[in-house]
């Protein structure tokens, strides 16, 4: 019985961050959320919490999922540090670009987190999550001698995870992704260490 009712939870909450990630956060009423899920807001609420409440359990699920695929491919020991930088750059755009949409954290950096101060949090703690990512990719790289030496790995892993929002902006205006690519190719020519 106890796993039915677990199922239902993630069911339910899958339809929520469905919802919020087409309509948004703001225009998404009570109303829309009983309809969706199937579920009074009597049973939401006690559940789930208050619509903000429901927004971060939605919000915290998939940032979740996406820092597991990105240290699925760090931890790959069989990949140098480039393939593995080149992998979750493409990772990044590949995804909003087979989802034909923004990721759900940027649609909600922009819509709430200037305002709302838990959510700015939320979504800033995982972006550190992203750029330690992108750093232990770096240093590893430097480890490898394929990565500059003096690079300043800090500020180019900062670099790196909020560049992924400009590349899927870039491919939302022109539609190219192979000229996506070839701007990832230019980011990690700018740091690699050049063949003699």
């Amino acid at each position: 019985m106890g796993r039915n009712r677990e199922f239902d939870y993630d069911q339910k909450l899958d339809i929520a961050l469905e919802l919020f990630w087409t309509q948004g956060y703001h225009v998404t009423s009570i109303n829309d959320l009983e309809k969706h899920m199937g579920m009074n807001r009597s049973s939401i609420y006690p559940t789930y919490g208050d619509k903000k409440s429901l927004l971060i359990k939605c919000l915290t699920k998939y940032l979740k999922s996406k820092v597991s695929e990105y240290e699925g491919i760090l931890n790959n020991s069989q990949t140098d540090a480039i393939e593995s930088l080149r992998k979750i750059l493409r990772l990044a755009v590949d995804q909003s670009i087979n989802e034909d949409r923004t990721c759900l954290a940027v649609k909600m950096a922009f819509e709430i987190a200037l305002t709302d101060e838990d959510v700015r949090r939320l979504l800033a703690n995982n972006e550190k999550k992203i750029e330690d990512i992108y750093f232990e990719t770096l240093k590893i790289g430097q480890e490898q001698g394929s990565i500059k030496a003096d690079l300043d790995t800090k500020l180019t892993a900062d670099f790196l995870a909020c560049s992924s929002s400009a590349l899927f902006k870039n491919y939302a205006l022109n539609k190219n992704r192979k000229t996506i690519y070839e701007m990832i190719e230019t980011l990690i020519d700018m740091i690699k260490v050049s063949p003699l």
